[in-house]
């Protein structure tokens, strides 16, 4: 794709973000996709909450993006789950529907997955996480007075089949799995204090493991180069400077990707 044509798409998809901003009667935005997290994202508890942020990607050019705040459900119950461990160590997986609340917080590239920290004791647990199967989406919670409501029609053919061609130009290319890495990293970071260089390794190490999204080698390659960028030039770091530019390096990997996969849909 030639650089000015990804500069015209970039330019329509943020004209959409701010015309959905000032329309005082808007329509349903975009269904979107969620990529898999067979292994589960840990959900890091502060403040009251527990949450973890999902790169997502848009599966309806046409439709509007969703503004900042959008909440979402899941399209299919069971593409979504939530793993709870109890103080022995048991585990029970739940509906995360049913528990946990998916909420827009950058344009259609990323969702917070959250549940509340009051919930988690309630249901008798320590600790959780939320596990992505593939083919997972999300769809906006309907409105009333939409003058444009997504039909059962129209959310079954984006689930189904657009939800499905996506695999091919998002899912399951190196690039994905990077901005993955970056989002469980980013979700790790307290929002608050510093981190000296010497915990970096330390860091990396505890968000990512050896649990890494496939396929491995490229993606971990590009997420720690993206990594390195973030942390470098500086004594120590504030961690809401490090995570805004984790965020932005997340995005770009994203953002070219939708775009390849919109310039790729069917009909397109």
């Amino acid at each position: 794709m030639s650089l000015m044509i990804r500069r015209t798409l970039l330019g329509t998809a943020f004209a959409a973000i701010i015309a959905t901003t000032t329309s005082p009667s808007q329509a349903a935005p975009q269904i979107l996709a969620a990529l898999p997290l067979h292994s589960g994202i840990e959900l890091t508890c502060q403040g009251g909450v527990c949450a973890a942020q999902l790169t997502t990607y848009c599966l309806q050019r046409e439709r509007p993006s969703p503004t900042l705040g959008t909440a979402y459900v899941p399209a299919k119950p069971e593409h979504f789950t939530l793993v709870l461990q109890s103080e022995d160590g048991m585990e029970v997986r739940l509906p995360a529907g049913e528990h946990m609340r998916f909420i827009e917080n950058r344009g259609f590239m990323s969702v917070a997955a959250s549940l509340e920290t009051a919930r988690l004791v309630a249901l008798g647990a320590k600790n959780a996480k939320l596990v992505v199967w593939e083919g997972a989406s999300l769809i906006p919670v309907p409105i009333a007075g939409d003058p444009d409501p997504l039909t059962p029609e129209e959310i079954a053919y984006v689930t189904d089949s657009l939800r499905d061609h996506g695999k091919q130009y998002v899912d399951n290319l190196p690039q994905a799995s990077a901005a993955q890495l970056l989002a469980q990293l980013n979700s790790a970071l307290p929002h608050e204090g510093f981190i000296q260089p010497s915990g970096f390794k330390q860091m990396w190490q505890q968000a990512i493991g050896d649990e890494v999204p496939l396929p491995a080698g490229p993606a971990l390659g590009a997420a720690e180069k993206a990594y390195g960028e973030c942390t470098k030039g500086q004594v120590r770091y504030r961690n809401s400077g490090l995570k805004n530019c984790l965020e932005y390096k997340h995005d770009n990997l994203i953002r070219d990707l939708n775009i390849d996969y919109w310039e790729n849909q069917p009909g397109s």
